[in-house]
């Protein structure tokens, strides 16, 4: 099947990319990705590819900043891209809704659900909630100083490259933390984390798992799995954990 990317616009004027199967199925799969990823990685491909062999409703959209969609990544934060997020997760939703995210887009993940009452079923791999707090605390109160007056600043990832984060983001994210008390959601959560991962520790995997209300839950450590959990042996995992919700 081909893959036809469309836009809409949201509220913030920014044209979103994104795609959706319609294969007019009860079930809808959300796909949140992480920061500075779009929808075209390995982890969006695979879930379109089996959604269509499975007969399941698929959206994946790129934030504003991010791949096809309009915006400046500069201008990103948590509480836009939660924003687009639901903006896809209200105009898309159907019978039973569940919602994957990966990375920052597991934070987004959490804190869709923690606002919204349709969500069936909530996945998130290798999930970052409250990262930006976790990198700040790391920062001398010069290099604080310097972040703030220049603006941006680099986060280290020793796998995949240093990575360019903005004030603006970081700042935001300091409303949105929601590891310090119980994260009030309800429907049935699977996390997958790599023991491995040097960015997000599974530690913050153990923590959300915690201090979550649901009854409903399970974290998944893949001991020789890294930050991004794109093999295939870490995608079937994935699809093992969808059937589990559906």
């Amino acid at each position: 099947m081909i893959n036809k990317i469309h836009h809409l616009q949201d509220v913030n004027n920014e044209m979103l990319a994104y795609y959706f199967n319609d294969l007019k199925s009860d079930t809808t799969i959300f796909f949140f990705g992480g920061y500075s990823s779009d929808m075209t990685g390995t982890k969006a491909t695979a879930l379109n590819n089996w959604t269509e062999s499975n007969g399941i409703n698929y959206l994946r959209f790129d934030y504003s900043g991010h791949g096809q969609s309009s915006g400046d990544l500069s201008e990103g934060t948590i509480s836009k891209w939660l924003g687009e997020a639901e903006f896809f997760f209200e105009k898309f939703k159907s019978k039973k809704n569940i919602i994957i995210g990966s990375s920052m887009g597991g934070w987004i993940a959490l804190l869709t659900a923690l606002k919204n009452i349709d969500i069936n079923g909530l996945i998130g791999i290798a999930s970052a909630p409250d990262f930006t707090k976790n990198e700040w605390d790391k920062l001398s109160e010069t290099e604080k100083e310097e972040f703030k007056s220049n603006g941006s600043i680099l986060f280290p990832d020793d796998d995949y490259g240093d990575y360019e984060v903005f004030y603006k983001f970081v700042k935001d994210g300091f409303q949105h933390e929601i590891l310090n008390d119980a994260i009030k959601i309800t429907c049935p959560v699977r996390l997958l984390h790599g023991k491995l991962d040097k960015v997000i520790t599974y530690n913050v995997s153990e923590k959300i798992i915690e201090q979550l209300s649901t009854s409903d839950k399970s974290l998944t450590i893949i001991e020789d799995g890294d930050h991004n959990l794109s093999r295939h042996e870490d995608l079937e995992i994935l699809f093992t954990k969808i059937k589990e919700l559906i």
